[in-house]
């Protein structure tokens, strides 16, 4: 694997970045550089076809300075170690922008869950939980559903977890269904918090989204809610694209019907609505807003050259390289990160945190309401950050971040 597709060094490159510009201590940059814990395990899954089959999962622990690790679950065929590393990281970030008590994790398993059966996946699922038990819980480490995973999982591996470890508190995965004790809103949260994003962002700049044109590179969970929300600005996607292929339509994508057919469908392979393009006539699409809600290192050199927008919202986790991000703020447009912009899942998976600990469960109104308000007031925090110390939105967001884990750091003696 070359430097250009190893998500750690986007990582690495990120944190020298902010070090180099940011009044912290050396320390601290040693401190969060490598995770707490790699763990890996290798585990035999019987298959339906009465085949016996290693699988090979990851769980990275990065930093529980703030409270127990957080963060998702990959089911898909490329994930490896260094990518678990690097959005572990992230996770740390989000938290510690967020002032939960959360530190940073993720994991998952490599291979292609669209490769198998229901059963299979069960039974993967319920083995890749008993693998993890050991690592695991409310208090220590706390997982959720990301890439080629869902509620449905969640509920099978907490169940599976509470039954290997004789438990009760169902507060040791979020993202469950709401029967299992999952939290209303946490569906669309993560959309939600990118559309909260992108309107206070218009608010600061005296932007009318109505009428706008966006362009969105995946319509999985967090793209299509995100879409959903934006068709009800009047805001109008002009080209759409996932794994499978681009598409352009100038006069806009019925969002609620390329929905039915996604669900349909699993993808959006053979869409026969709008031009079919190529992912570089899809980047050079003249739009005002760039929404990359796939999956990492999207947005290289190449890209960020042919982009003609005024702000890319970073939906996905590290969709933008650090020689894509400085060719696109040399050319004047706001990049807003990940780490801010896509923080609404774990946001809402704190309130079902605490859903779950306390048993007294929230409204949907109520969860939207707190999303909401803290979305709006911690970019509104990290926009004035920006511009009073003439910052990019991601130094910012990183300031706040890195001096949060160094105060805690300072105060326990460590540093």
């Amino acid at each position: 694997m070359n430097k250009t597709e190893n998500l750690f060094d986007l990582v690495k490159d990120q944190i020298s970045q902010s070090f180099a510009t940011l009044n912290l201590k050396k320390e601290l940059e040693v401190l969060i550089s490598n995770p707490n814990n790699e763990i890996i395990v290798n585990f035999p899954v019987k298959l339906k076809n009465d085949s016996l089959k290693i699988f090979k999962g990851y769980r990275v622990q990065h930093n529980n300075l703030l409270g127990p690790y957080k963060g998702g679950l990959r089911f898909h065929q490329n994930v490896y170690l260094d990518e678990c590393k690097a959005l572990a990281f992230w996770m740390t970030m989000k938290t510690a922008l967020h002032n939960i008590p959360f530190g940073g994790g993720k994991g998952g398993i490599k291979f292609n869950p669209y490769e198998y059966n229901d059963t299979d996946l069960k039974e993967i699922s319920i083995q890749f939980s008993k693998a993890l038990s050991n690592y695991i819980g409310e208090d220590k480490d706390i997982p959720a559903p990301d890439v080629g995973t869902n509620s449905k999982i969640m509920d099978l591996m907490t169940h599976t977890y509470l039954n290997t470890t004789n438990t009760i508190n169902k507060g040791v995965y979020t993202g469950k269904s709401i029967p299992f004790g999952g939290s209303e809103g946490r569906t669309e949260a993560t959309g939600r918090g990118l559309y909260i994003c992108l309107l206070e962002w218009a608010k600061r700049n005296n932007i009318l989204l109505e009428g706008k044109t966006y362009i969105l590179q995946g319509f999985g969970n967090v793209g299509s809610n995100l879409a959903l929300l934006l068709s009800k600005l009047g805001m109008t996607m002009i080209a759409v694209g996932d794994h499978t292929g681009y598409y352009e339509n100038d006069e806009g994508f019925n969002i609620y019907k390329m929905l039915e057919y996604v669900k349909k469908n699993k993808s959006l392979e053979n869409y026969n609505i709008g031009n079919n393009i190529d992912k570089t006539l899809f980047f050079s699409k003249k739009c005002d807003i760039v929404i990359p809600a796939a999956l990492e290192l999207q947005i290289k050199k190449e890209e960020a050259e042919i982009i003609n927008c005024k702000m890319v919202l970073e939906a996905a986790n590290g969709p933008v390289d650090i020689e894509g991000e400085t060719i696109l703020t040399n050319k004047g447009i706001t990049v807003i990160p990940d780490i801010l912009a896509n923080s609404g899942g774990v946001l809402v998976s704190y309130y079902e945190w605490l859903q779950n600990r306390s048993h007294n469960y929230w409204s949907k109104e109520k969860v939207l309401n707190k999303l909401d308000n803290k979305m709006s007031e911690l970019f509104n925090k990290v926009y004035d950050l920006s511009i009073k110390n003439n910052y990019n939105m991601r130094t910012a967001s990183y300031y706040i971040s890195l001096n949060r884990l160094q105060d805690v750091y300072i105060a326990s003696g460590v540093l």
